[in-house]
């Protein structure tokens, strides 16, 4: 089963000890799938299946929260301490109480969704994000939308990027600004290095306001810093997320 070796890859490439992340941070290990568009049905239905049975048999090891983006990438997220987590066997109870057989061909048909996925560390930054109206919980709640930024920049210039980022989180605390987010920075196994910007809104159309309103609000202040904020970025990518709740799972929580 690809997704358990990829795990057990994880944990022999990097060890518990050279895993530092500062207080104001929380780690999450990052399962991502690009699901084949006629497989996309099937998938979720093995997703939910999964989080079923974690429900039903209350497993403690495993907790994730599912976000899919408009592109049909899926991303299991599940906050981590420290390495050492990886080495956590999630699904072994469930693998006893569903029985080898059953448990084996759900991973199985997981695999037929999508020729290739990744596992990788992000890191949420709590001192670098914006939510003045949400505490920073390990699992994020607020609105099913978020619109998804990520910036890409070099080794070189991710320190000014950093900086220019907390020029922003100045400005739009001291502005009171309607946009709010969460930042992320890309950790071990990440594809390349970047910070992601998650911006929660009820729809589209609702982030669309937030924005233009925002930067009207922040003005040219907003726009010095971001021109030069710009000179430090290699790509940008942004998507349309979408939290699945039906896909998630926590211990406990068995409705």
């Amino acid at each position: 089963m690809k997704t358990l070796v990829t795990v057990l890859s994880l944990s022999l490439l990097i060890s518990a000890t050279s895993f530092a992340q500062p207080a104001a941070s929380q780690a999450y290990w990052v399962h991502e799938d690009p699901v084949y568009p006629a497989k996309v049905a099937d998938y979720e239905s093995y997703c939910y299946m999964l989080a079923s049975k974690c429900r039903q048999f209350n497993i403690q090891k495993a907790n994730w929260f599912t976000l899919s983006t408009d592109d049909l990438t899926y991303f299991h997220i599940s906050p981590i301490e420290n390495m050492a987590d990886l080495d956590q066997s999630r699904f072994s109870v469930l693998q006893d109480k569903m029985g080898e057989e059953e448990f084996n061909q759900l991973f199985v048909n997981f695999d037929s969704s999508y020729d290739s996925h990744s596992d990788y560390i992000i890191h949420l930054d709590k001192e670098l994000s914006y939510m003045p109206e949400e505490k920073l919980n390990a699992i994020p709640t607020g609105p099913e939308f978020r619109k998804l930024e990520f910036w890409y920049t070099t080794p070189q210039n991710f320190e000014k990027v950093i900086e220019l980022a907390t020029k922003f989180k100045e400005l739009y605390s001291r502005m009171n600004s309607p946009e709010q987010y969460r930042l992320y920075r890309s950790g071990f196994g990440a594809n390349g290095q970047y910070i992601l910007v998650s911006i929660p809104a009820d729809s589209p159309a609702d982030y669309e306001r937030i924005r233009k309103e925002n930067k009207e609000l922040l003005g040219a202040e907003r726009d010095k810093i971001y021109n030069e904020f710009l000179r430090y970025i290699s790509k940008v990518e942004t998507y349309n997320g979408y939290m699945r709740e039906d896909l998630s799972y926590s211990p406990g929580n068995n409705n």
